[in-house]
């Protein structure tokens, strides 16, 4: 029984380790590091730390809070909304009708590169732009109004913040789990499938705990760019619906009583990371490693039998397993400055209140990170734009245009990256810092308060360049 097992286990390795054909969004291309890849920690933690040493000079002391991940900015544009709605429509039958090839078809093009990849790009620049593109909200307004007549549709209505809120968690797990782990997730029909299916979900979680609550605190696209969106120029008003200029980053305050918005933060930090060790040598190894160990065989032996491929678990394992890795960082360091901020602050509320200065990270790791693949495998989208049903049109000019991998290059690839993850991560080191100086005993005690939050944003700097500099395995 026991060479029978390890027969299968060798099966699986072998299945799971050699080289085969392989999808992925689109073009990955990581660039060789120019220089010794120490020259580039070095430089960028000596960089942190003298921004660290001298930041304390020019900061405000005050920072406003905020209990929510997203800033409330609605624009109930029923033109666009409805464009929106019309467009999404369109890549359903596109990804159903249309080129079952993952780079011929434009719906995953669209999903993954252009608007997953992209329009986080637009949003790091200002949030106030998918308020006004949801395609869900104004449409089933229109629906979920009509079926409000009806007192049955009216019992099922909940009020349940708490319920609302863990709901926005999972499916934000879920997502992430689909886009960075699930094996069919680049074929069109799925996609496809996808779209109905969250959309169905979006128009229930609509119908039973309201349009506005549900968009706060559910709806996973909302909150991830309107997250980004707090580093953006564009101050959102609800009374006038007229956008503000602002500082970069000035939107990004300390959070308030709201637990559920900083798992997500730390989620959506976490999840652009893994993205990036699952294509390593690294994270190739450690499966081999982990597949190995005796004492873990018998459970390897249980997850085989009902899944029949360890890859799809083992990496499962390491997306559930990323977040309460960077989670448990984050609490040791918030208690570790817990004995120097004010006594009326628990420990609940410091993971909160600094959960926020996470944001700048996240926006810099997904810039880095997808930084040559937005430039090189958003091209792809031209031609399929032009003939999405690949019937031979050529709607807008570009059926015959051809991908340019040459649009940048290294050197200026490697600059964008390494200026991009040092910016981010200064501006939550110094966001950090002006909480620690509104929330601290004193002024000694700020500086103590900051220092562990301080050297956790300086480690994950360190492995965020160390991730970048890998090369990919496929």
């Amino acid at each position: 029984m026991v060479k029978k097992f390890h027969f299968y286990l060798l099966s699986n390795l072998l299945f799971l380790f050699i080289p085969s054909i392989s999808f992925s969004h689109g073009i990955n291309i990581r660039y060789e590091l120019p220089l010794p890849l120490y020259v580039y920690l070095i430089s960028s933690v000596f960089i942190i730390i003298i921004t660290l040493c001298f930041s304390k000079t020019f900061i405000k002391r005050n920072i406003d809070s905020d209990k929510d991940v997203g800033e409330k900015h609605f624009y109930k544009n029923k033109f666009i909304g409805n464009i929106s709605f019309l467009f999404l429509l369109l890549l359903i039958l596109v990804g159903y009708f249309g080129n079952q090839g993952p780079l011929n078809n434009l719906v995953n093009v669209f999903i993954w590169v252009w608007f997953w990849v992209g329009f986080s790009y637009i949003s790091i620049l200002s949030g106030a732009f998918w308020p006004k593109l949801n395609p869900w909200f104004i449409p089933f307004s229109y629906l979920i109004k009509f079926l409000y007549q009806f007192n049955t549709i009216k019992k099922f209505k909940r009020n349940s913040l708490i319920e609302v809120n863990i709901i926005g968690i999972i499916l934000l797990i879920l997502f992430l789990w689909f886009a960075i782990i699930f094996p069919l997730r680049e074929i069109p029909k799925i996609l496809s499938l996808f779209l109905i299916i969250y959309s169905f979900i979006t128009f229930m979680g609509m119908l039973i705990y309201g349009r506005t609550r549900w968009f706060y605190n559910a709806e996973i696209f909302s909150l991830y760019f309107s997250m980004l969106g707090r580093i953006g120029i564009l101050k959102p008003n609800n009374k006038t619906h007229i956008n503000k200029f602002r500082k970069p980053f000035t939107g990004i305050k300390m959070g308030n009583k709201n637990l559920f918005s900083a798992v997500f933060i730390i989620i959506a930090v976490s999840s652009i990371s893994f993205d990036g060790i699952l294509e390593t040598q690294f994270w190739h190894d450690f499966k081999l490693l982990i597949i190995t160990i005796p004492i873990l065989i018998p459970i390897f032996k249980i997850l085989l039998f009902f899944f029949g491929n360890l890859d799809v678990v083992l990496n499962s394992l390491g997306i559930i397993f990323m977040p309460l890795i960077l989670l448990l960082f984050y609490y040791l360091s918030c208690k570790k400055a817990h004995r120097y901020i004010e006594p009326h602050y628990n420990l609940r509320d410091i993971l909160i209140i600094f959960s926020p200065s996470l944001i700048p990270i996240a926006a810099a790791y997904h810039i880095a990170h997808y930084f040559s693949f937005l430039l090189i495998a958003g091209q792809l989208g031209f031609p399929l734009l032009s003939d999405p049903f690949n019937l031979g049109w050529n709607l807008i000019g570009l059926s015959d245009y051809t991908v340019n991998p040459y649009i940048i290059n290294a050197k200026f690839g490697w600059s964008v990256i390494l200026v991009t993850v040092i910016v981010g991560h200064i501006a939550s080191i110094i966001i950090s810092q002006k909480i620690s100086y509104t929330i601290s005993i004193s002024k000694n005690n700020a500086t103590k308060t900051h220092f562990p939050l301080s050297l956790f944003m300086i480690l994950y700097t360190v492995f965020s360049l160390w991730i970048l500099s890998e090369p990919i395995v496929h």
